[in-house]
């Protein structure tokens, strides 16, 4: 499934022309790349390789995954033109992050799977954006950390952001909204999706933005190899040793380095990007700082929690319905998860756990109908 998943993003030779598959090392490779929300590119590398199937339905379900797939991407794409043209006409300020916009940096856009559309409002123009969607009689349903709501035009699924991470260490997030988002806001950068304009994070913010969601996700839910290769499509673009001449906002390599101390993150940055160049295949000249040994000894540890987790810990079961019982299973996950990775960036990991004691109180007083 690696070898697939780097020869799609690299598009690297294979060698495996005029190999027959049976029907079970077919599935053993889609369902882990399924899994990992990796299947449409997989899935046409597999196809390009050379490689013959036994059953010829894995052949037809090959395809129908890279169908599937593409459509849904351009349904996506259209979704977030539409978004930037109301968000315009309406005046409010926003900025659109992950999903499509990181799928313009890929070698097939269409072949990275999508999922629901994350934006960012100014937040001066928050509450005129609340009045916005309100208007238009949508649901929208509010985050129980408050940094974010949820609502569904169509059948799109929309989170916009009050503000992009919520760090359980109080001093990494006033670093955060005091410094990382005052410049943010103030270094306009754009993408073409379909020939539209889409404001997003210029690459150095958006190669620490996409690390810090990575992050965030890995002490609390479980990661996906997906976000992974985000990470590599951004550093390969944008890395100075790159060889990438035309973008203007390259990557500013100190300015990272200064705000991934700011956060606490700086040591958790070498230790989980020793995956993108061990399991993805990045070339290690893309990196921007350097590794230790011990950085390269640990990748195994967390590749076999990505299998174990699930994108987005989705192959986590829990024995109870969400309740109190249900709630002790989720704080033991992720007491599991910070005793794992603590090390890559203790003070962050170990507060997230007083934080999440905290967020489930109020889920759960909230669910027993307080105010």
């Amino acid at each position: 499934m690696l070898q697939l998943l780097r020869s799609s993003l690299w598009g690297t030779r294979l060698g495996m022309e005029g190999t027959v598959w049976s029907h079970q090392q077919y599935q053993d490779v889609m369902s882990l790349a399924i899994e990992q929300a990796v299947a449409g590119m997989v899935s046409q590398a597999l196809m390009a390789s050379g490689v013959r199937m036994e059953d010829p339905e894995d052949v037809m379900e090959m395809y129908g995954f890279v169908k599937t797939i593409r459509h849904r991407n351009e349904q996506v794409d259209e979704a977030v033109v539409d978004l930037c043209g109301m968000l315009r006409e309406a005046g409010i300020r926003f900025l659109v992050v992950k999903g499509q916009t990181l799928a313009t940096l890929y070698p097939d856009a269409g072949l990275r799977q999508s999922g629901d559309i994350d934006f960012l409002c100014h937040p001066e123009d928050w509450e005129r954006a609340m009045a916005f969607f309100g208007d238009l009689k949508l649901k929208i349903e509010t985050s129980h950390s408050e940094k974010h709501v949820e609502f569904q035009m169509g059948d799109i699924q929309y989170e916009m952001h009050r503000w992009l991470t919520a760090f359980a260490y109080p001093g990494h997030h006033r670093y955060w909204e005091e410094v990382v988002m005052g410049e943010v806001w103030q270094k306009p950068y754009t993408v073409k999706i379909r020939g539209c304009d889409v404001p997003t994070l210029a690459p150095t913010y958006n190669l620490l933005y996409t690390f810090v969601h990575i992050f965030y996700h890995l002490i609390l839910d479980g990661i996906g190899l997906r976000q992974f290769c985000d990470w590599a499509m951004l550093l390969a673009r944008e890395s100075p040793k790159s060889g990438v001449k035309d973008s203007p906002h390259q990557l500013d390599v100190k300015l990272l380095e200064k705000h991934l101390e700011g956060v606490g993150l700086r040591k958790a940055y070498s230790g989980l990007g020793a995956m993108l160049i061990q399991y993805l295949g990045l070339p290690e000249k893309d990196f921007p700082f350097e590794m230790t040994e011990r950085d390269r000894g640990q990748v195994p540890e967390l590749f076999g929690n990505l299998l174990e987790m699930g994108n987005m810990g989705q192959n986590v079961h829990y024995r109870s319905k969400p309740g109190l019982l249900h709630g002790m299973e989720h704080l033991a996950r992720i007491g599991k998860q910070v005793w794992t990775f603590y090390h890559y960036a203790p003070a962050e990991a170990l507060w997230r756990i007083p934080n999440m004691f905290k967020w489930w109180g109020v889920k759960l007083w909230r669910m027993a109908g307080g105010k």
